[in-house]
């Protein structure tokens, strides 16, 4: 029996993806274990244990692989925040919660392909101007959380962005150290001071607050 044409394209559709995705698992792993520039077209086919025709039927090339396995990573972690955001709302997760579980993103598979992906951008156009497009949503939904966690502290716009791209540097500059240096005392202490300093900019904007609001009772 001849399966119906939209089974068919169905089907079709479905190995089209599967395809797809084994190159960009692979592309994915030959960044973390080659980097950007040991990898090539060829590395990725075979790894996804494809041909180099197979690949090009679905992309272009290796830029554009690399794209879309940025978009799969970026895409998993906006998830991670996502629930995080959850937690925030509910009141399960706080501030030095949430900076710990950002920290495992900066320090593990996630920040070292951001690496590689970030530094071939620098030199590439083509890359540049499809990962900035790409980081755009990811750093909304920090900013969401964020300005949750500073919500009624009396600290403006401005001081909440700051302290969020300070404390982005701030981990990203860990990350980065993480290649060379591994010494989990060393970063828990960073961490634990940074921890203390976003405390008292609150506790210190909350009091100035709460001194420039009128007493109420006061005047009753």
């Amino acid at each position: 029996m001849q399966p119906t044409p939209e089974k068919s394209s169905r089907t079709q559709e479905e190995r089209t993806a599967a395809t797809r995705a084994r190159l960009i698992e692979a592309t994915l792993d030959l960044l973390l274990s080659k980097g950007y520039a040991g990898t090539s077209a060829v590395d990725i086919a075979a790894r996804a244990g494809l041909t180099r025709g197979a690949l090009a039927h679905h992309f272009a090339g290796k830029d554009e692989l690399v794209v879309e396995a940025f978009d799969k990573h970026l895409t998993m972690v906006t998830s991670d925040i996502r629930t995080y955001a959850g937690l925030v709302q509910s009141g399960s997760l706080s501030l030095s919660d949430f900076i710990d579980r950002v920290w495992i993103i900066f320090s593990g598979r996630f920040f070292m392909l951001t690496l590689e992906e970030v530094t071939a951008a620098r030199h590439n156009d083509y890359l540049r101007v499809r990962l900035e497009k790409r980081t755009r949503a990811f750093h909304e939904n920090l900013d969401a959380i964020w300005r949750h966690f500073f919500a009624g502290t009396g600290l403006g716009a401005l001081e909440i962005e700051v302290m969020l791209n300070a404390t982005l540097c701030l981990l990203r500059g860990m990350g980065v150290q993480t290649v060379l240096r591994d010494d989990p005392v060393y970063f828990r202490r960073l961490l634990r001071f940074w921890k203390a300093v976003l405390k008292e900019q609150i506790e210190g904007a909350t009091r100035a607050a709460s001194a420039r609001t009128p007493d109420t009772d006061s005047h009753a």
